[in-house]
């Protein structure tokens, strides 16, 4: 009895992936061009750029599926992007754990605007545990990199004494290193504490 049942149901399921094949179901049979030839899967840079090109136009869940498959990859620039859909809640449903996950991936390849995510991210315990110490590692990294609101970032710890003695000498230094390259708000701060 039990043997006939299996048959059944392996006679099912040929028989819906087959259907499930022939209407593109995609994922069970390759995709093929006109010639014939099996489609290779697209590039991880083809992905992206499929991705950024959706999201110009605000169609962020398809943008989120696109970037998925290029981060999936090791794409960096994906890997940001992805981050910060999950951050805004932006074609994804909102969420820190996911965000900082996605911006660790780029961060550990050494890109500055994540590892100032995930500093941040660690600054305000969100999808983690606050931890101004290992916020300190990854602004560093991206400080070290030229990252100027990583180092607004740092002088915001010394000058409010976050995992790090309060410094006000230490804060000005960053905020000056960050308004050099750029940064307004640093700009603004150093006004605001009666130096440029």
């Amino acid at each position: 009895m039990r043997d006939s049942k299996r048959r059944v149901f392996r006679r099912r399921l040929t028989v819906w992936l087959l259907g499930f094949s022939a209407l593109g179901g995609g994922g069970f049979a390759a995709q093929q061009t006109p010639s014939g030839a099996p489609q290779s899967p697209p590039s991880s840079q083809d992905a992206y750029r499929t991705a950024q090109d959706l999201a110009q136009k605000k169609h962020y869940a398809e943008a989120a599926r696109w970037y998925r498959i290029a981060a999936d990859e090791g794409n960096t620039p994906a890997q940001v992007a992805l981050g910060h859909l999950y951050a805004d809640g932006q074609g994804v449903q909102q969420d820190f754990a996911a965000s900082l996950h996605w911006y660790r991936k780029a961060a550990e390849q050494g890109n500055p605007e994540a590892q100032n995510n995930v500093g941040f991210f660690y600054i305000n315990g969100m999808g983690v545990a606050q931890d101004f110490a290992e916020a300190m590692r990854w602004l560093r990294k991206a400080a070290d990199q030229g990252n100027e609101v990583a180092e607004r970032n740092i002088a915001m710890l010394y000058l409010n004494g976050l995992g790090v003695p309060a410094d006000r000498a230490a804060a000005i230094k960053w905020f000056r290193k960050a308004a050099a390259g750029g940064d307004q708000d640093s700009k603004e701060a150093l006004r605001m504490l009666g130096t440029s």
